[in-house]
């Protein structure tokens, strides 16, 4: 009978384990993309875009393939050098959508940016980027 329980206990204790790496890797996720947006690094930063994105940069806005936001963000942080990132905002309680809101400062304004992550086969990928300036 002891031994049981412990088995029980162990499997209880794997999947606890297993739910945590799961949320760890959803944290990762959002973190991730922060720290691409912090260096301006859209190199990396595409790797999580799913392949097209509904973008809007100021004042334009558009359905882009991973390709063309990629271009469209590294001209942006060409001119806009990031020189810091906050987390302002996180919605990360639903298993299926996040939603992330980001205090971005760079050489020259500040910048409000939002993106929405989707479950793409367990991989959250961003399906919305939105780059607007703080007023």
């Amino acid at each position: 009978m002891g031994i049981r329980l412990i088995r029980k206990m162990g499997l209880v204790g794997v999947m606890c384990f297993v739910m945590a790496a799961g949320f760890a890797n959803i944290n990762d996720v959002i973190d991730d993309i922060a720290s691409c947006v912090r260096g301006g690094n859209t190199k990396e930063l595409s790797k999580y875009f799913s392949s097209t994105v509904s973008m809007t940069l100021l004042n334009d806005e558009g359905i882009y393939s991973r390709v063309q936001a990629e271009i469209i963000l590294r001209d942006f942080f060409s001119k806009n050098p990031p020189t810091g990132v906050k987390v302002a905002h996180r919605l990360d309680s639903n298993p299926n959508f996040r939603y992330v809101v980001l205090n971005l400062e760079t050489s020259k304004d500040a910048f409000r940016v939002s993106y929405k992550l989707t479950n793409n086969d367990n991989t959250f990928q961003v399906t919305e980027f939105r780059v607007e300036p703080i007023y």
